[in-house]
């Protein structure tokens, strides 16, 4: 440190000595070491004083070495913050006030060059260049205006502009007409370095210049009209047309809002862009559309605020307010004029088949002009002007592999639009994330990146009524018609851009409807925008020219994000009904109306109104129901669907989502409703079963979502006339099993009296195949349509009766053996017993009963039927189901020969139970004839069945049963039979077999001494065992077995020994020789015994 002051010292020495040579070379050394060493340059600084007073005086010397080496070490000393520091005020405007002097002066380059350095270079505070402004401003011309053509000098001029700007931005602004022409003149220069170092110079300056003050305007429109438009043109005829642009670009914007009063030079101006943007040059429709952005900036006027804009009378529109505006509607008037000079050939670069390139040059342009339309950007009139003609075409030719980039672009500057968001960031595209919107990467579209410069915009919310213009650029992206020659996968890529769009539009539209501001009408007309173009949609989707029409697909795409994005507040609002008058669904046919007497559902008219939900159920089900099963990827579509029957039914109420549906598909006839009804079903049960709370199990109490559930499960049969289910009866059968399932246990669940779902889903089951049915002549005998009772149709009612049945079991098993209903009584199974005896006879009618897939259902629903009859205990409900069964049983019966092994164990279970239910009933049944003649029919073809254990079965039946009962009168039909097994030995008869037994057991006959007397005693082991005398049948009943006065004759003749007159000894000639006598022992000495078969004949005829 002590050597660095020694050097100071001797520096300071020379300075004063005549060999300032020498001085200033050890001084620039010195600066060197300081520079990298702070303690140096402290030590420097604290003797700046004496070597700035003999630096000052040297940069005027008339040695241009010792001058410029002087101006050197000035440069330094006044650059390096410590030594700037220890300036006084004093020295530093005599520093300044000698560099200006120099600079004026000097008629030497490189002294005039470093002290134009020197101030570039100065660190002074404001204040004090504030003071010595103008002899700057002077100095700094002087070099601009370069009297002695250094390049050097102009280039640190500049430089030097550069500086003051920074530090007296007020000053240099205000004082821009006197420094900025020396600059923009060279922008004309043949020089390109001159062209250069202009351009560059100006970038710098171009926040304090634009918008450019007045005075700067009035001085370049002189500078125009002198020579600088005739030189533009001279670059323009000598092939410089790029060049010509740049510095157009460069005036045009420097003439600002002051060119609107130069409507003669602006014209003569606008001449220029008019050759180029024709050039077939690429490169040169580039700089052209880069030069218009010069226009941009002198005609809209960039430091308006939001609350500067005004609404032209009239129209709800915004518009910018330029400087001297009055009137309003004048101003909006020329705002337009200007906005659609600037969009003219913009437009037409867009239509015409121009190179990528160009394109993505004349969108940035675009970009640039919504940038500075600021938060006017989304009023109306600029909607109209300025977005719709360019999203229309870009969005009209569809991305490709070529200007995707482009389309990207589009997009996200209108989707910034919809949701109203400002963009904070200026930068390249290329730099920014942009989304992906197919989902994945869309590699190998470019060669390389699209140079589209990206500018931020400054988006206000818009007006609901301003909705139509976005609903219109949504429908360009997705329309066939507007995109034939769009690649599949961009097409999709279109699509999902869409989808994307309209839920931004639908959030944007969400959050101004929960404005209290916002008034009913403008509700109601807004969600008439939304849902008039879904129909047209729609209605385009299941049109019979698929050529240019809406993808179905994305329709329903549409459809769901309207549920996603609106709140049920508005969609199931009652408010906010839609009149439901669409094209799409007056074609329907109506499938069959169900009449039961059940609480019924009203069907929707075509001229009713609807909750919006309702409207958009109706939309998304008209295209799924037109769309053919065998169109591409319709497995797809239905997945589609079922998200969207999921979304309805966790958001809104389930009675009316299922019952605007369960409308759909009665009034539908296509054979893809079963398909539809299939995710209905699976929905309903997903949500039953997931949500066990009462909100969820109401819907089998309530009397509309009671019969809205019922009316679902009867659609199968409902729809039987119109729809052929062989196909899909297997997996109609699994769905509607599973939702019956739920449903009942859903409704077991609930701890209140419920409605008897078995039986009156059974009710409309029956009557839906009551309808169905035609004569088959004029007498009442009906029958089923052949052709709608196939083996499918048969299938699916035995698997559902089967169904049934077993939760009918359940039930019962469940809740007792007395099964109460709603209204306190026992219930009553007579409906579920129709459709068994339905299902039994259809089985018996069908051709098709021996396929294996027929018997596998047979078998099991008679497995079901056992387990039932096993549940019954009540006289009732068993004689029902013999009395509703017996005919199409009888049918089974007779035709076992027909069924498989396992069905043919089955029905002979079911025989058995029923048999054993009959003698387990409570109360007991009594075997009595008129029971006899009501199971006559079942017995004649039981009693002698093939099959030997149904048989069996029935023999020990009627042993058990009716073979103990007297007093019996047999069918007719049963006696062929009952004699064969009778004669057997196989079965009892009470009044030939029982009868005949007992009688040997209860009266002992014996022959008297007398052959002419036979004694018939009673034997009273009879009397007093079981018999008991009213059970003996003698031809008519006794209580008491007692003599008549007749019988007492005929004894007193036999006692008298009167022969008869057949000359067998005494006694009365027409009476036969019959003894009554009762417990005489004398009596049975008689030697005449006949056989007992003869006894019981005279005991019948007595």
């Amino acid at each position: 440190m002590a050597d660095f002051r020694e050097s100071i010292e001797e520096i300071k020495a020379l300075l004063s000595s005549q060999n300032k040579a020498l001085a200033y070379p050890k001084l620039l050394r010195l600066q060197e070491i300081s520079s990298v060493d702070s303690s140096a340059v402290q030590t420097l600084a604290d003797s700046s004083h004496p070597v700035l007073s003999s630096v000052v005086t040297d940069i005027s010397d008339d040695d241009e070495e010792i001058a410029a080496q002087a101006l050197k070490c000035l440069g330094f000393m006044i650059y390096h913050p410590t030594v700037v520091a220890s300036i006084a005020d004093a020295d530093a405007g005599q520093i300044i006030e000698s560099l200006v002097k120099v600079i004026s002066t000097t008629k030497i380059k490189s002294v005039c060059n470093l002290g134009v350095w020197c101030i570039s270079t100065q660190q002074f505070n404001s204040s004090l260049l504030d003071q010595q402004f103008q002899s700057l401003l002077m100095a700094i011309t002087h070099a601009l205006d370069n009297p002695i053509g250094s390049l050097s000098t102009t280039f640190e001029a500049m430089q030097a502009v550069v500086k003051l700007a920074s530090s007296l931005t007020g000053q240099m602004r205000h004082m821009s007409s006197v420094w900025t022409p020396p600059i923009y003149r060279r922008l004309v220069s043949v020089d390109k370095r001159d062209r250069d170092m202009s351009e560059r110079c100006l970038l710098k300056i171009m926040p304090l210049i634009c918008p450019p003050p007045v005075t700067l305007s009035k001085a370049l429109a002189v500078d125009m009209k002198k020579k600088l438009f005739l030189a533009m043109k001279e670059l323009l005829d000598q092939g410089m047309k790029i060049q010509s642009l740049q510095a157009w670009r460069w005036f045009i914007r420097l003439l600002g809002p002051y060119a609107l009063k130069n409507k003669h030079l602006v014209n003569e101006m606008l001449k220029i862009p008019e050759r180029t943007f024709l050039d077939f040059d690429s490169q040169v429709q580039i700089a052209s559309l880069v030069a218009w952005e010069g226009l941009i900036d002198a005609l809209i006027d960039p430091g308006v605020q939001t609350s500067d804009i005004n609404c032209a009378l009239g129209h709800d529109v915004q518009v910018l307010r330029t400087s001297g505006c009055n009137n309003t509607e004048n101003e909006a008037d020329r705002c337009s004029k200007r906005i659609k000079l600037i969009m003219a050939p913009l437009i037409g670069i867009m239509s015409s088949k121009c190179d990528v390139s160009v394109h993505s040059s004349c969108l940035s342009t675009w970009s640039y002009l919504l940038h500075k339309l600021g938060a006017s950007v989304s009023c109306q009139s600029v909607m109209k002007t300025v977005w719709e003609p360019i999203i229309k075409v870009v969005f009209r030719v569809g991305p490709d592999n070529k200007n995707i980039w482009l389309w990207n672009i589009c997009f996200d500057l209108l989707d910034t639009l919809i949701l109203g968001r400002n963009q904070e960031t200026i930068g390249n595209l290329d730099d920014q994330e942009t989304n992906q919107l197919s989902g994945k990467n869309i590699t190998g579209c470019v060669s390389g990146k699209c140079p589209v410069r990206h500018y931020p915009l400054n988006c206000s919310p818009w007006n609901l009524c301003q909705l139509d213009f976005f609903i219109k650029m949504i429908s360009i992206l997705v329309n066939r018609e507007w995109n034939a020659t769009v690649t599949p996968e961009f097409g999709r890529v279109a699509s999902e851009a869409a989808v994307r769009l309209f839920g931004s539009l639908l959030e944007t539209v969400q959050g101004a409807l929960r404005c209290v501001s916002i008034t009913y009408a403008e509700v109601i007309l807004c969600l008439n925008t939304i849902f008039r173009f879904l129909a047209k949609m729609c209605e385009d989707a299941t049109s019979e020219d698929r050529s240019k029409c809406y993808c179905p697909h994305t329709c329903l795409k549409f459809l769901k994000v309207v549920i996603e994005r609106l709140e049920p507040s508005i969609l199931g609002s009652p408010l906010y009904k839609m009149d439901l008058e669409l094209k799409c669904i007056r074609k329907f046919e109506c499938a069959t109306e169900i009449r039961c007497a059940l609480p019924r559902i009203c069907f929707m008219d075509f001229e009713d109104k609807v909750l919006p939900v309702v409207y958009l159920s109706t939309l998304y089900f008209s295209v799924v129901v037109n769309l053919s099963s065998g169109a591409p990827e319709y497995e797809s579509l239905l997945q589609q669907m079922q998200g969207y029957v999921q979304l309805l039914l966790s958001s809104y109420h389930l009675h009316e989502v299922l019952h605007a549906f369960i409308c759909l598909l009665y009034k539908n006839t296509t054979s893809n409703c079963l398909q539809i009804w299939v995710i209905l079903v699976n929905c309903l049960r997903e949500c039953i079963d997931g949500k066990k709370d009462q909100e969820i199990l109401k819907i089998v109490t309530d009397n509309i979502g009671y019969s809205v559930v019922l009316h679902l499960l009867s659609y199968p049969f409902a729809s039987l006339y119109f729809s052929e289910i062989n196909r899909e009866v297997q997996i109609i059968t699994e769905s509607w099993n599973l939702l019956y399932v739920s449903v009942d246990q859903a409704s077991q669940s609930v701890h209140c009296p419920i409605k008897s779902i078995s039986e009156d889903l059974c009710a409309m089951v029956n009557d839906c195949i009551d309808q169905i049915r035609l004569p088959v002549y004029a007498g009442t005998e009906l029958q089923l349509k052949e052709k709608n009772c196939g083996g499918g149709f048969v299938q699916l009612c035995g698997n559902i009766v089967a169904c049934v049945l077993k939760q009918l079991s359940w039930s019962i098993n469940t809740e007792g053996s007395h099964y109460i209903d709603c209204d306190g009584r026992k219930s009553n199974i007579k409906n579920s017993m129709v459709l068994t005896a339905r299902f039994m006879k259809l089985f018996g009618m069908n051709k098709e009963r021996t396929e294996p897939s027929l018997l596998s259902v047979a078998s099991r629903f008679l497995s079901e039927l056992v387990n039932f009859v096993g549940c019954l205990h009540q006289k009732e409900d068993v004689i029902l189901l013999i009395e509703t069964t017996s005919s199409p049983l009888l049918e089974w019966l007779s035709e076992t020969h027909l069924l498989n092994e396992n069905t043919d164990y089955q029905l002979q279970v079911l025989w058995t139970a029923i048999l054993k239910g009959l003698q387990l009933l409570k109360p007991s049944t009594e075997f009595d004839s008129s029971f006899l003649k009501f199971q006559g029919p079942l017995l004649e073809r039981t009693l002698d069945h093939q099959n030997p254990a149904i048989s069996e079965a029935t023999i020990n039946f009627w042993n058990s049963t009716y073979a103990t009962q007297n007093n019996l009168e047999f069918p007719k039909n049963l006696l062929p039979i009952l004699d064969k097994l009778s004669r057997n030995g196989k079965i009892n008869i009470y009044s030939r077999n029982n009868c005949r037994e007992d009688s040997l057991h209860r009266y002992k006959v014996t022959a008297t001494l007398k052959k002419c007397s036979k004694r018939v005693e009673i034997s009273s082991n009879s009397i007093n065992g079981s018999g008991d005398l009213d059970d003996i049948y003698l031809g008519a009943k006794r209580k008491r077995v007692e003599l008549t006065e007749h019988q007492k004759e005929v004894r007193r003749a036999q006692q008298g020994r009167t022969r008869d007159c057949s000359g067998h000894g005494p006694g009365i000639q027409t009476y036969t020789n019959v003894d009554f006598s009762q417990g005489n022992e004398e009596s049975q000495d008689s030697p005449d015994i006949r056989d007992s078969e003869s006894i019981l004949e005279i005991l019948r005829k007595n």
